[in-house]
């Protein structure tokens, strides 16, 4: 596509660095600019505006034929001015990747862990950050050519205090956990166990079972591999197999009757317990069994997205990479804080907001935008009077009222005959050339995502770019009283297009009435 003639054409004139091509805000300073002087007059000792010059001289009679000029600004940044006919093509080029994808991460082998909730209760709207993170960014990697398993991994083991804690409530020994809802649960079982690990994992079995269903049924979100810690790990003997190649690898220590890791020598902040004193396995080395077992699956990315309360385990996870050598990326993804803002909603299970009323109350599409909007690293508010919004001020309605607009245009228009109007006459107005570099814009938004995983970009450039129509829609005249304009009618169905390819890789339905 075009960003990739002009990279192509740079390269050859600044070998020392990896050209860098995006689109510009507005088109004042062109249509695509480059920074590659400012970057590559560090290493030449030359001036970047000498050297944009120079790169200006060398490329311009390569881009003859999809660049109408070539300028220089500020402190040397260089502007391309595109052909109208280049962005016809280009326009060309966008339908054939909504239907086919890109191919910026083709053939890659990756794995994304997401939500992973404990089994002791249902979701709540922190839950919601991860979910929906990572099933966007799963679907805009498999849309660049990735081959993507989507893993939930289940902390099951009758091992875990989590779960000895939630056995104690089903046998009547405790509170933890408690709800209306899991007491109707636990009514329902029988237990008849004793062994408050055993009563856990069977009280486990029937949450995880009620959460497996919402998050398919009602989330819409499809998860590969459910990867059960009980059985893959400590039935399997799996955790104890990977304690014993520690230790063979003098890995391992013992210090106050428990086990240590050396994990202090490889970057962490301390050693880690991996077996405890009383001889039971750490969670931690249960997520030394699991990541290894990964690796093992051949995966050439490994993503995890973990809650808030998950941030002291990055760096050991990553001393453990480097200790065992692991082949492959490993990159963990921390999903901060969930506050509702200027809303009342019914807790029902005490100061806990659930994700499942939060869906029931506003729609699935409007959780899934406002989960998506905002980058992982910022604390979120979820504004309850905004979601309610039917109006600009709510994007999702404003983006959706955008395509059942499009969509009513493309049927209307079939009850008139069409004009000799070609786009390349329409693509001269400017709102018109604004919407078409827009659409071709779709190419660096999906390509930025999946190098910097900040799926935000999707939702801001699909705000943009149902703005971006709109001052279209108000200067072209489509329909006049007898036929339609052709031109316009052919850039309508293209944004169409590549809005409702955008609202479906975040998850988020295109309806075609409203």
């Amino acid at each position: 596509m075009m960003r990739e003639t002009i990279k192509d054409a740079l390269k050859g004139a600044v070998p020392h660095v990896m050209p860098e091509v995006m689109f510009s805000e507005g088109n004042k300073n062109g249509h695509l600019t480059t920074n590659c002087a400012l970057i590559s007059a560090k290493v030449t000792g030359i001036s970047p505006l000498e050297l944009a010059e120079k790169i200006k001289g060398e490329i311009e009679p390569k881009l003859k034929g999809v660049i109408e000029r070539i300028e220089i600004a500020g402190p040397g940044f260089i502007n391309f001015f595109l052909k109208d006919e280049a962005i016809i093509n280009e326009l060309k080029e966008v339908e054939k990747k909504i239907k086919k994808g890109f191919d910026f991460r083709k053939g890659e082998k990756i794995n994304i862990e997401f939500i992973s909730a404990n089994p002791t209760g249902e979701l709540h709207i922190g839950h919601g950050r991860g979910a929906f993170y990572g099933d966007t960014i799963a679907n805009i990697l498999e849309f660049s050519g990735a081959k993507v398993t989507r893993e939930y991994y289940i902390n099951d083991s009758r091992e875990s205090n989590q779960i000895k804690e939630l056995g104690k409530t089903a046998l009547g020994m405790g509170e933890t956990y408690l709800t209306e809802k899991l007491k109707k649960q636990i009514s329902k079982l029988k237990i008849g166990l004793s062994d408050a690990g055993e009563a856990g994992f069977k009280l486990a079995l029937v949450i995880q079972k009620d959460n497996k269903e919402f998050i398919e049924k009602k989330l819409g979100i499809r998860f590969d591999e459910w990867y059960s810690e009980d059985e893959k790990l400590r039935a399997s003997k799996l955790n104890d197999r990977t304690f014993l190649a520690l230790k063979m690898k003098e890995l391992v220590y013992e210090k106050d009757g428990a086990m240590w890791l050396k994990t202090l020598e490889y970057g962490d902040d301390e050693d880690r317990v991996v077996v405890r004193s009383d001889g039971t396995n750490s969670y931690f080395l249960s997520d030394i069994s699991y990541h290894s077992e990964k690796f093992l699956r051949g995966y050439d990315v490994v993503i995890n997205v973990w809650g808030a309360d998950h941030h002291g385990h990055v760096k050991r996870m990553e001393a453990v990479k480097k200790m065992l050598g692991w082949k492959g990326d490993l990159k963990i993804f921390i999903t901060q804080l969930v506050s509702l803002k200027d809303g009342k909603m019914s807790k029902r299970a005490g100061n806990v907001i659930l994700l499942r009323d939060l869906v029931n109350e506003f729609g699935l599409d409007v959780v899934r935008w406002f989960f998506s909007e905002k980058a992982l690293t910022t604390h979120m508010e979820f504004d309850a009077v905004r979601a309610k919004e039917q109006s600009e001020k709510n994007p999702v309605f404003y983006v959706q009222y955008a395509h059942a607009r499009m969509n009513s245009i493309l049927e209307k228009a079939k009850d008139f005959k069409k004009d000799n109007t070609t786009i390349l006459e329409v693509v001269k107005i400017p709102s018109a050339r604004a919407l078409a570099l827009k659409l071709a814009q779709l190419e660096e938004i999906i390509e930025s995502i999946v190098e910097e995983y900040q799926v935000q970009k999707l939702t801001t450039y699909a705000y943009e770019l149902a703005t971006v129509f709109s001052q279209f829609y108000r200067d072209v005249r489509v329909i006049e009283e007898t036929s339609y304009n052709n031109g316009a009618l052919e850039m309508i169905e293209t944004t169409k297009n590549v809005l409702a390819k955008s609202l479906s890789l975040l998850g988020i339905s295109a309806p075609n009435k409203m």
